[in-house]
């Protein structure tokens, strides 16, 4: 008997998340993590530096070394100490409710239980539709400027 002969063959592709919706979503559920880990240091009194792996050069040669890169919290507080929240998709606010986009979080222990519930509404698709115009915002329209040929004019 053979090797291949010994496994289980079957003809099941992988599941990969490739509608839009779900990439858009996934984006967004991984930078939330990721201030929900900046939080969760940030109330434990820790520093937090988000670091990425890049390539360096050293001695001539290049090395993947994790760099430190700039983290940009969502949140802030206020004059009077209320902590706020404005979510990020990319660079841009996501407006939550029309000409709302920022959640008053109240004070610091609060703000990692109110990213989680914010997870919890990604996951359930309830922000789809802002994420969707954040989306279309983004993109560029790239259109070749109409010139002048043979004696004709642009109008």
């Amino acid at each position: 008997m053979s090797i291949l002969e010994s496994l289980t063959l079957t003809n099941i592709a992988k599941q990969r998340e490739a509608s839009p919706e779900g990439i858009a979503r996934r984006k967004l559920l991984d930078a939330l993590a990721l201030q929900i880990e900046a939080a969760t240091a940030t109330i434990k009194g820790e520093v937090f530096i988000r670091r990425v792996g890049r390539w360096v050069e050293v001695d001539g040669t290049k090395e993947r070394r994790d760099v430190p890169v700039r983290f940009r919290p969502w949140w802030w507080k206020d004059e009077a100490g209320t902590f706020h929240l404005q979510i990020h998709y990319g660079n841009q606010p996501l407006e939550l409710r029309p000409g709302k986009s920022v959640i008053t979080v109240g004070t610091m222990d609060r703000l990692v239980p109110v990213l989680e519930q914010v997870g919890q509404a990604v996951t359930a698709g309830e922000l789809d539709k802002v994420i969707a115009g954040a989306v279309a915002s983004r993109q560029r329209v790239l259109k070749k400027p109409m010139t002048a040929k043979a004696g004709k004019t642009v109008q």
